[in-house]
């Protein structure tokens, strides 16, 4: 039984290169910065036993792939990310990705943290001399969570969820990573990183998902299946 959906947005920003063909080369020298928006789908499912206990302990969270809706690529008339992030360049970028956000449908009160981050990557490039295969992107997952409640653990088990815990060994040998500054949400109990209740310590899976320590910790004891892409941690089931 559904009840409760809600959705949220996750921005990440990153500058990688494209590989040059001549084509490319001749049309995007002296072009400006490239920056690409990749807006993503998915939807996350959720079961609980306890309907009244504010969702905050889910039996299961199943998140299904992401799919690419649109992408689409500005050209801002900079030559370099000192340019970028002087105050001639801000006031020529922060109109420009306001632009595509409303053509993408991104809620206004989601434009300032995309800008934001654009401009902490543009900080981390500031010995970037502007070429044709840099690029920044964008990417935007907008998420639907869904919450269902279930009275009993056979309906659980009916949905064929894989109950089958990780490795003691696996889960102790995890990455422990520092939560001070840590941007982001841990999508088991949706809180932020930075959350004083959570101890200041996150855990990173080997397919790179982090996540507050306790709450991986109680996951990776019931199932050992990455939430986000599934990734299998060791266990000790022969199938």
């Amino acid at each position: 039984m559904l009840i409760d959906e809600s959705d949220y947005y996750c921005i990440h920003v990153r500058k990688t290169t494209e590989e040059p063909t001549l084509n490319n080369l001749s049309q995007n020298q002296n072009q400006g910065v490239p920056i690409k928006f990749e807006l993503y789908s998915s939807t996350d499912n959720a079961w609980t036993m306890a309907e009244d206990d504010n969702f905050e302990h889910p039996v299961r969270i199943i998140q299904e792939p992401l799919d690419l809706i649109t992408e689409t690529t500005i050209r801002v008339p900079c030559a370099s990310s000192a340019e970028l992030l002087s105050n001639t360049g801000r006031h020529t970028v922060v109109p420009m990705v306001t632009e595509v956000l409303n053509t993408l449908n991104i809620p206004e009160h989601e434009h300032q943290s995309v800008v934001n981050k654009l401009f902490s990557a543009f900080v981390e490039s500031q010995d970037l001399t502007i070429e044709p295969d840099n690029i920044f992107v964008v990417g935007i997952e907008h998420v639907i969570f869904r919450m269902h409640f279930v009275n009993d653990y056979q309906m659980v088990y009916g949905l064929g969820f894989p109950f089958v815990p990780a490795t003691a060994s696996s889960i102790e040998g995890l990455e422990e990573v520092s939560v001070d500054g840590l941007d982001g949400t841990c999508v088991i109990c949706m809180e932020n990183f930075g959350e004083d209740d959570f101890g200041g310590h996150a855990r990173r899976l080997p397919c790179s998902h982090l996540y507050h320590e306790d709450c991986i910790v109680e996951w990776l004891e019931t199932s050992h299946l990455c939430p986000v892409c599934r990734y299998p941690m060791p266990h000790n089931n022969a199938d």
